[in-house]
């Protein structure tokens, strides 16, 4: 990858995730104002499209090859802006619908023109800057990016809220752990070693539990995956023990709710959420199959939202679970398509490092159960940001590394039934 591209490309995820854009916008995000559209995020992400559609028609060839084990989370990203005809706001879902696609065209094209070593390069270095700007930032302009007058105590740096700066800071948490279970020279190490620590006390400062949380599973789920590298045996004992335990870990979650809130500094309504998400049922309902649009829904002027507000008391700007949020803005077509390619990719990535053709692999299987874990609480489902590239990028991924094996093991089946030459006859005429 030639330096200017690399560049280019960690910029793009940085802007994907928020950075700087949300720092120059900040009282236009999450504060009455849902909805509103700005001209820096509009330009940011018509520059990133552009870039990215020209290096796409260049590399047509290679990325057509995997498109088809990635055709239902493409299928999320063509409801998206589909979903402009029934929208109750279309202007507002075609500019979140086309900010969709520009991150789901880079994370494709990223993963399928380079090696997924490069592109969990790429991920690593732009969390690293976007870590080390907050950082800089809290310390220069405390009043910018150290806590929110406006809101619960915690460091945002260069984002929106101190989720956004946690979230990011968690997945470098994540992402360091797992580079340094690769055993690098002590050069590396020590670098390695200094981002997780960045990203650790980053994590700390933002003061966001749900962070917390993942920034502590990550690291166990990277273990967890790595034995079951080229291990058969171990990996059904690792995931047979882990389906077994999921239904008695959510009853003992529920049942001691209240003592886990607490020590997580929550209430046990997860501050308010629990209310909202007994309210928002009713309305997927009204819109069951293909739901209100992208981002026609949480809309400030929308009827909907205010007697949402009304009925909680607050004003959240979305469901703070991403799978109701799928269900409301692009319906049951649009979870189902999203739930057929989750499973695409636990069952690949499963096999994959089984098998044991793509190390790497283990890294988007950790990414994408992460990814479940967080929308359980947050919103980022079908959204444009770090967890909607990660899920692009396990689905390419694994689609590519799915191609790949099929490839090299025809020339074997081939070799094992030879095709017999004809006879030559002995006569002449």
């Amino acid at each position: 990858m030639k330096p200017l591209e690399r560049i280019f490309h960690i910029l793009a995820f940085s802007l994907q995730c928020g950075a700087v854009v949300s720092l120059l916008l900040r009282s236009a995000v999450d504060k009455n104002s849902l909805g509103e559209s700005n001209p820096i995020n509009t330009v940011a992400t018509a520059a990133v499209m552009a870039v990215v559609l020209v290096l796409t028609l260049r590399h047509a060839k290679t990325i057509l090859r995997y498109t088809s084990g990635m055709l239902p989370i493409l299928g999320v990203a063509i409801l998206a802006i589909v979903s402009t005809a029934w929208s109750d706001y279309p202007d507002i879902t075609v500019r979140r619908a086309a900010s969709l696609m520009t991150t789901t065209m880079w994370a494709v094209y990223v993963t399928a023109r380079f090696d997924l070593k490069d592109v969990i390069a790429i991920i690593r270095q732009a969390i690293t800057l976007m870590a080390l700007g907050s950082l800089a930032l809290g310390i220069v302009a405390p009043n910018l990016g150290q806590d929110d007058p406006m809101g619960p105590p915690g460091w945002q740096g260069l984002f929106a809220t101190k989720n956004d700066l946690g979230i990011i800071v968690a997945l470098g948490t994540v992402t360091y752990f797992y580079a340094l279970l690769d055993h690098p020279r002590l050069f590396r190490f020590l670098v390695y070693l200094a981002g997780l620590l960045l990203c650790l006390g980053l994590l700390y400062l933002s003061q966001s539990r749900t962070c917390w949380l993942i920034g502590l599973l990550g690291p166990l789920l990277c273990l967890a995956i790595r034995l079951t590298h080229k291990r058969i045996g171990v990996a059904i004992i690792i995931w047979t023990t882990m389906v077994l335990l999921l239904a008695p870990t959510v009853v003992v979650v529920t049942d001691e709710l209240r003592t886990i809130t607490a020590l997580l500094g929550k209430d046990p309504q997860l501050t308010g959420r629990v209310d909202l998400w007994l309210t928002l049922p009713s309305f997927i309902a009204e819109r069951p199959w293909l739901g209100y649009g992208l981002g026609g829904f949480w809309v400030t002027d929308s009827p909907n939202v205010a007697l949402v507000w009304g009925a909680i008391n607050w004003n959240p700007p979305h469901a703070h679970n991403g799978w109701l949020d799928l269900l409301l803005e692009l319906g049951i077509a649009g979870l189902t398509l999203l739930t057929v390619q989750l499973v695409m990719i636990i069952v690949k990535g499963i096999r994959a490092i089984v098998d044991g053709s793509e190390p790497d692999a283990q890294y988007v299987l950790v990414m994408t159960f992460l990814a479940l874990v967080y929308n359980l609480v947050e919103s980022s489902l079908a959204r444009p940001g770090a967890m909607w590239v990660l899920l692009v990028v396990a689905a390419t991924a694994l689609a590519k590394i799915a191609k790949q094996q099929r490839a090299a093991a025809r020339p074997g089946f081939v070799s094992r039934f030879p095709r017999r030459a004809p006879a030559v006859s002995s006569r002449l005429g």
